[in-house]
């Protein structure tokens, strides 16, 4: 199975800015596969909890994961746990002295069969901390395709408009509502009709937006924009800090990038 790496996706996504092409980057995650299972086999009790943290909409999932279907299979790239237990990428903890629980390994271990379940046919698999590896400190990284470029941002953090802005950025946000407060209504169809009139506008988006996220990302695709799930980088620009669970492997080089701890550097030639 091959896993692209991160040079690859972001010399993909300078292609298509060139070309003037569309692009989508994809990562379900843990979250993601918990909702695919718990969906699938009528997990109510963590179903409740994932629509209730990620605003989703209760009488209408089918419809939400019938659009990740769709837009994920057009994507260009999409993420695997695989990786966790390839021996090729360090392993899925949940902090530094604490692994994630037996339920969420078998669900990740299950990956393959959840995606075939749900109809996700598309295998151009990319690593699920792509979004953190993109902003490693390295020649070609996302702060170095942000630079002279004009991008947007989806995000609950809207201050970092200000922040970015103040560092040279050409950067639009579009604001979103935080976990738990009920993303789909709040927000959702302005969205949408933000990126169905704006996704040619930018020379990239960057989405950080949880389960809806997917959607978006592949929104500004079919719209003939590029974007890249970079998820809780968001998090790490506005506070600064580092997810706990990659702590043992990459620590902050400055406010946007990380760079790799010791631990880490065993894996850069797989990144």
């Amino acid at each position: 199975m091959k896993i692209y790496t991160v040079d690859e996706i972001l010399e993909k996504l300078l292609y298509c800015i060139a070309k003037n092409k569309s692009f989508s980057h994809i990562r379900l995650g843990d979250g993601g596969i918990k909702l695919i299972e718990s969906y699938l086999y009528n997990d109510y009790k963590q179903l409740e909890h994932i629509i209730q943290k990620e605003g989703l909409p209760r009488n209408g999932l089918e419809y939400v994961l019938k659009l990740w279907v769709h837009y994920v299979n057009e994507a260009d790239f999409i993420d695997t746990p695989e990786v966790y237990y390839s021996g090729e990428f360090w392993p899925r903890v949940k902090r530094v002295d604490k692994g994630i629980s037996k339920q969420t390994t078998k669900k990740l271990l299950l990956w393959k069969h959840l995606y075939n379940e749900i109809g996700f046919t598309n295998k151009n698999y990319c690593n699920p901390e792509s979004n953190y590896l993109m902003v490693l400190k390295r020649p070609l990284n996302l702060i170095s395709l942000m630079n002279g470029r004009k991008f947007c941002i989806i995000t609950a953090r809207d201050n970092l408009k200000e922040k970015l802005q103040r560092k040279g950025f050409d950067v639009d946000i579009i604001k979103i509502v935080a976990q738990y407060d009920n993303h789909y209504i709040k927000c959702f169809q302005s969205v949408v009709d933000t990126i169905e009139v704006n996704a040619k506008e930018y020379d990239f988006w960057l989405v950080a937006a949880g389960e809806l996220g997917r959607i978006y990302s592949g929104l500004i695709k079919e719209n003939g924009g590029r974007s890249l799930d970079i998820g809780f980088v968001a998090d790490f620009w506005d506070a600064r800090e580092v997810h706990s669970r990659l702590r043992p492997f990459v620590s902050r080089y400055d406010e946007l990038q990380l760079s790799l701890t010791g631990k880490g550097m065993k894996y850069e030639k797989y990144i």
